[in-house]
């Protein structure tokens, strides 16, 4: 939006016309919407607030002629507030030498209708009150839907309005931009508003809107044998690339949480690694479920992270960035792009080695709650989505060989003992 200063603004003394704004119009958005704002203060108001007029331009405007169109009808926008022109505020003027505020008139009872709630005003109300008690991601993403997809179409929108087939309609238009679990992302976030309108019991439903068929993203397919040897031979040499592979395949680390590992952290003599805190790029935060956790080690992981530790401080990073700091997320991510490159393997990122480390367990016989354990999920359900079969074939031959495993055979026929009755004997005093 662009803001202007008005040359040629409205003739009434002490409303000097302070920007005009444009946006397409929440009802019509083939039309533009203009927002003026006056110097002087709203009659309509009691806080004092300064006048705020909006409009919707003309059909065929551009936002360039809606603006043009504003400052040329502001006079007579203001005569519709403030029931005067500028001649008539003039003689007013000249009569009094002290102009006094015109005393505001009474409105008729059930002359006004109670003022609509708009989807920016409930917004702002949840984010004081609800999403400032998330993590520090779950509210920059909050924030990133509302400033680029929510707020231009909805936010002046009173929530009453907010109907089903808007919503529908608004899918429609970003599904021809957007990714499928794109646009359900955005729905979600929306319906999370209306929802706190409904627990606020400013709205009496939020629109049942069901999820688009979204196809599985290839970067939860896990690794294949072959790849994780690519992989691995193409990281020899790569302190880095080897640590952030094994600390994945073999233990499970989150990408954040290994940017955030010290060596304090490395407990080689129980080999462990304790996992307390997750790297965020506004600083430290709390691992996923807000507990320090410690992970157990494999053996060629523990090897190398032995290699690696030398004559580390336990102050330093296991995964060092500039100036004594940890490194940082676009570094980590290029050095293992990179590496995938060299390995003529095409990288997904660490939620697909994530994926691979449940399934190798999967594979070794761990059950559904080692699993869990190990995912650090709070849902047995959440870990389900992350085991998978990598040979349909061999895991088909392996479950019906199990059925041969400890097959019964015949009762042995032994002979039972013979049963002996105790005899009681009478002691002799």
């Amino acid at each position: 939006m662009l803001a202007e200063n008005a040359g040629a603004g409205p003739s009434l003394p002490r409303a000097r016309l302070m920007r005009v704004c444009t946006r397409p119009s929440p009802h019509n958005p083939e039309r533009v919407q203009v927002d003026m704002r006056f110097s002087c203060p709203d009659p309509r108001s009691t806080k004092g607030k300064n006048l705020r007029i909006q409009r919707t331009a003309p059909e065929g405007y551009t936002a360039e002629t809606a603006k043009v169109w504003a400052r040329e009808n502001a006079d007579r926008f203001l005569a519709e507030i403030y029931g005067e022109t500028r001649k008539e505020r003039e003689q007013e003027e000249e009569s009094k030498p002290e102009p006094q505020p015109a005393p505001a008139s009474e409105p008729s009872p059930g002359s006004e209708s109670p003022k609509a709630i708009t989807l920016e005003a409930m917004f702002k109300q949840m984010e004081d009150r609800v999403l400032c008690h998330e993590e520090p991601t779950s509210k920059e993403t909050w924030k990133s839907v509302w400033k680029c997809h929510l707020a231009p179409k909805f936010g002046q929108m009173p929530i009453e309005l907010i109907t089903k087939t808007r919503i529908l309609d608004y899918r429609e238009e970003l599904q021809k931009r957007y990714a499928p679990s794109t646009c359900n992302h955005i729905i979600v976030k929306l319906q999370g508003v209306l929802s706190y309108a409904v627990e606020k019991e400013k709205l009496a439903g939020v629109p049942t809107i069901k999820r688009l068929k979204t196809q599985d993203a290839a970067e939860k397919d896990p690794y294949t044998d072959e790849e994780m040897e690519l992989l691995l031979a193409a990281a020899e040499g790569d302190e880095i690339g080897t640590l952030a592979l094994l600390l994945s395949l073999d233990a499970g680390l989150r990408r954040n949480e290994m940017l955030a590992l010290r060596w304090c952290d490395v407990d080689l003599r129980n080999s462990e690694v304790h996992i307390r805190h997750s790297m965020h790029r506004t600083g430290l935060k709390c691992p996923k479920g807000k507990k320090a956790v410690s992970v157990p080690m494999r053996a060629r992981l523990r090897s190398e992270l032995a290699k690696a530790r030398k004559d580390c401080k336990l102050t330093d990073h296991v995964f060092p960035g500039e100036r004594n700091a940890w490194m940082s997320e676009s570094a980590f991510r290029t050095h293992m792009i990179e590496l995938a490159d060299r390995a003529g393997v095409e990288w997904r990122g660490f939620h697909k080695a994530k994926h691979t480390f449940i399934t190798l367990l999967l594979e070794k016989g761990a059950n559904l709650q080692e699993l869990q354990l190990l995912a650090r999920h709070k849902h047995a359900s959440t870990t389900e989505g992350y085991m998978h079969v990598r040979n349909a074939a061999k895991a088909m031959k392996a479950g019906i060989a199990r059925l041969d495993e400890g097959a019964p055979g015949p009762a042995p026929t032994t002979p039972e003992p013979e049963r002996v009755r105790p005899r009681l004997r009478v002691l002799s005093s």
